[in-house]
């Protein structure tokens, strides 16, 4: 296989590209609208909507199953559409709102999200914002270790400047309160939440579009991107300062790609990549908006860390 350089002048007129260019069928999934929540990618519609109802278009989907595992019992749904922000499923026993589940969308497409309304038999799921990283508890810490080091040096100052003055305010050593011991094992069992999300670029069919990293492995990554991509395609996810790297569309469903690497992915490149940073707030969908509950996922955020909070749960 040539090398990523040499793809790269290919695409700008050789008559032999490197990867090979997938025939559009006409079953190819439909674009969808701009998610101001996810993705910054702008398409266009043959028709205007009344109303706005939804954050992106919903994809139907042709009886697809799919599993969802929640406190630790896994069952299989039926997929009815997926989009940007989220999916509807039908079939999944004992959901209640606002419970949070994983839902697997074929190899290495688990999206953590949460219920966010119930008719029925049928369940709308609102994805979280965050990368989602499967990788041991150490290799992740070491690889936000990193990022937070690397790409905000900012929040790092932030929290020495804030120790040092806890320092000096405390009482002496002999008077300080000893932390609980109980509280600081709690402290380390919490898994890691953080509100990094990564974004890309796909080389595919002389053409280049911008992803979003919903979940990746050192097997492979799954994407959200409007380009329609066929299974089994060959093409190139460039992770800007982080490298780029040769996958297989391994499968597809609306918006939404698993891509299984040709070699295995080292994680930790992706603390040479800047992450982008999910908002303080999740984005309520239009018909929650007025609503004054503070039940929901979006009031606590999830449970994820900002910044400040994440560095200081990783010893930084």
């Amino acid at each position: 296989m040539k090398e990523i350089g040499d793809w790269a002048l290919a695409r700008r007129g050789a008559e032999e590209p490197l990867l090979r260019t997938k025939k559009r069928g006409s079953s190819a999934p439909a674009t969808t609208d701009e998610d101001e929540r996810f993705s910054g990618i702008t398409v266009k519609r043959d028709a205007l909507r009344k109303a706005n109802h939804r954050g992106g278009d919903r994809h139907r989907l042709p009886h697809e199953t799919v599993d969802v595992l929640h406190n630790e019992t896994r069952q299989t749904a039926t997929l009815i559409n997926l989009s940007g922000g989220g999916a509807m499923i039908e079939g999944a026993a004992g959901l209640k709102l606002w419970d949070r589940v994983l839902l697997q969308l074929g190899e290495c497409g688990q999206v953590e999200a949460a219920v966010r309304w119930v008719r029925g038999e049928r369940l709308g799921l609102e994805f979280a914002h965050e990368t989602r990283i499967d990788a041991s508890a150490e290799e992740t810490a070491r690889m936000l270790r990193e990022v937070i080091s690397r790409s905000f040096p900012d929040v790092v100052a932030k929290a020495e400047a804030r120790r040092q003055e806890q320092a000096s305010a405390a009482a002496p050593a002999g008077d300080a309160a000893e932390a609980d011991p109980a509280e600081q094992r709690n402290e380390a069992e919490r898994p890691l939440r953080h509100p990094l999300i990564w974004s890309g670029l796909i080389h595919y069919a002389h053409d280049s579009s911008p992803v979003r990293l919903r979940n990746i492995s050192q097997g492979g990554v799954l994407i959200q991107c409007e380009q329609p991509l066929e299974i089994g395609a060959e093409l190139l996810l460039d992770l800007d300062t982080a490298g780029s790297f040769f996958a297989t569309v391994n499968w597809a469903q609306g918006d939404t790609a698993g891509l299984k690497f040709h070699a295995p992915f080292d994680l930790q490149v992706l603390a040479s990549a800047k992450p982008s940073v999910a908002g303080p707030r999740w984005v309520k969908p239009d018909y929650l908006r007025e609503s004054s509950s503070g039940s929901g996922p979006w009031a606590k955020q999830w449970g994820r860390s900002d910044l400040g909070e994440l560095h200081h749960r990783l010893g930084l």
